[in-house]
């Protein structure tokens, strides 16, 4: 099976599973038939918020928060709950996300209940189980079970944006290394679906729909409201050109000394983040952010290093993709990454050389847009 890199491309900082080398007997607990049982884990009601509103609340609020941000909506309404029917760790996972979307709903002066608290709970479950899960797909004890594979994979990746989000309201930081959590998760999805494919499994229509967006045939147009801030998107659509040129005119006769895989690597990021970024202002998209989060899932794994170690010309580039994510802010799992990402790195390069800040006026300029009604663009 060539897919041995779920586990890598999920990986958490902070969360390191040891690979058994050991066979399993059928008798073992960690025979995925006996341990599914096992998942039907004795949390439940956690703080007193009961199971069954937090399911009511996925099903008629989250949901219904996916459709309008450009999510696959017939994925999140039937097939991840028809998963959750014979799984208990992808029912834990839809729990989470309903516990940290309540949460987000709250208005800050809002005592309401502690729905981060139940989220957390029921999130270190379901991310625990659901990574033990993906790793027995890979070492071949569970590769009939690819819907619910894919269904966590889905599911981590939406959770990593959203308690990204509370840790980012907490002072977490791009330096600190579970800031790239999203990342390894977003990633698992596209790793995860390679490996179910060429295990030679049947994939449902609904996670094939999910992870090849359509195009459609008209111009876009930016619009106010949930899933595209109207100003930010003429800002971008206006400068984008002048920007990756910067880009490669730079990678090319400034950073020559790097290496030849480090430029290898660059440029390969930022020719994926063009294609990308055409795509937005050249066709109709059927969902702008799944669009914009194609970058991140196929982006090399020498870059994904290179921006964890916080190199500054791989930053750079990133800030610039971080332009797009402010396009989406108004959807309450993204929030001000985009904005909180570009602060973060203008501090992290303060001391860097000059090419470095010459590239990041662009992100440094769009904070600016689109906070006030009488915002203009630069």
């Amino acid at each position: 099976m060539t897919s041995e890199s779920i586990i890598e491309d999920i990986e958490m900082p902070t969360l390191r599973i040891k690979r058994p080398h050991n066979k399993v007997s059928p008798e073992s607990p960690r025979n995925p038939v006996a341990k599914d049982a096992l998942c039907t884990t004795a949390l439940r009601d956690v703080g007193g918020i009961r199971d069954t509103e937090l399911a009511k609340h996925y099903l008629t609020h989250t949901v219904q928060t996916f459709a309008e941000g450009g999510l696959c909506e017939d994925l999140w309404r039937t097939l991840i709950p028809a998963v959750a029917l014979t799984c208990p760790i992808v029912h834990q996972g839809m729990l989470t996300l309903a516990a940290i979307c309540l949460h987000h709903d709250l208005s800050p002066d809002h005592p309401g209940e502690n729905y981060l608290q139940v989220a957390e709970a029921h999130g270190k479950t379901f991310v625990r189980e659901s990574r033990q899960k993906l790793q027995d797909f890979q070492e071949g004890l569970n590769t009939q079970d690819q819907d619910s594979i894919l269904a966590c994979s889905r599911l981590l990746s939406v959770l990593a944006f959203a308690f990204l989000r509370t840790h980012r309201q907490n002072g977490t930081t791009l330096a600190d290394p579970a800031a790239w959590t999203w990342l390894h998760l977003l990633r698992g999805v596209k790793t995860s679906y390679v490996a179910v494919i060429d295990a030679g499994r049947p994939v449902d229509e609904l996670f094939m729909k999910d992870m090849t967006p359509q195009f459609c045939d008209h111009q876009v147009t930016p619009r106010t409201g949930m899933g595209c801030n109207h100003l930010c998107f003429l800002y971008v659509q206006r400068s984008w050109r002048w920007f990756f040129g910067a880009l490669r005119s730079t990678l090319h006769t400034k950073w020559s000394s790097i290496g030849d895989q480090m430029i290898e690597t660059l440029d390969a990021a930022i020719d994926l983040l063009y294609q990308v970024t055409g795509q937005i202002f050249s066709q109709q998209l059927q969902s702008l952010l799944r669009t914009i989060c194609t970058w991140p899932a196929d982006i090399p794994r020498g870059f994904v290093d290179m921006l964890v170690v916080g190199s500054p010309p791989a930053l750079a580039v990133y800030a610039h993709w971080l332009m797009l994510m402010i396009l989406v802010e108004d959807l309450w799992w993204v929030g001000d990454m985009g904005r909180a990402g570009i602060r973060d790195i203008i501090a992290m390069c303060s001391d860097s050389d000059r090419d470095v800040h010459s590239l990041l006026i662009w992100p440094q300029q769009m904070l600016d847009v689109g906070r006030g009604s009488d915002d203009t663009v630069p």
